[in-house]
This record gives structure tokens, sequence and C-alpha cells, in this order.
């Protein structure tokens, strides 16, 4: 199984949809991040789920619409970001390619 290695960002895009779920019902963040840890053991079989663009691929939630968007690498899976799936998400994608770094681990 590859390492999974995530970008600093992604704590803050979890946190973000953490809190945004909590205002609207108390308790629906905690299933956010239930939901998301569920999504996030399928990585271990990264290949399963489809490139979207310059071989980003995108690993949908089942009950939110959020993806986890990551990068296969030979030795590692590179996870850029967590994010609402209606949002136009390559701009912010391709800067966290570029800034993601082995350093911030």
């Amino acid at each position: 199984m590859p390492a999974l290695k995530r970008h600093l960002l992604v704590r803050a895009d979890l946190q973000s949809a953490y809190d945004w779920y909590e205002d609207q019902l108390l308790g629906l963040g905690g299933e956010f991040r239930v939901e998301f840890l569920r999504a996030y053991r399928k990585l271990n079989q990264p290949l399963l789920y489809a490139v979207r663009f310059a071989n980003v691929r995108r690993l949908n939630l089942d009950r939110f619409p959020y993806g986890i968007f990551y990068v296969v690498k030979p030795d590692e899976v590179r996870v850029l970001a967590v994010l609402h799936a209606s949002r136009d998400n390559e701009y912010v994608l391709a800067e966290r390619r570029r800034t993601f770094s082995a350093d911030q681990f």
C-alpha cells in the first residue's frame, strides 16, 4: 500500500466543512467527519477512482457533496484537498499541487 501524504491545507478544508455542517445541525459535522474517514480508508486502492483532470483523481463522499482530490505517485498518494463538489476546484488543486512538499509532514 502506498504511503498517504496530505497537503498542509487539508486539515483546514476538513475544519471548514465540519464547522459549516455543525452550524446547520448539531452533530452533523461529526457525521461528516465519520464519512470522510470512511472514504479516506478507501485510498488504500487509489487507482480505483477516476482521473478528473491533470492526473488528479477524486473520491466522492457518499452522504456529503465533497470529494477527496489526490494524485497517485509510485510510492505515495498525495491528498491535495477535500472540497465541495460544486465549486470550481481546478485552480485550487493546481496551486496545491504546485506547493505540495514533503517538508510539510
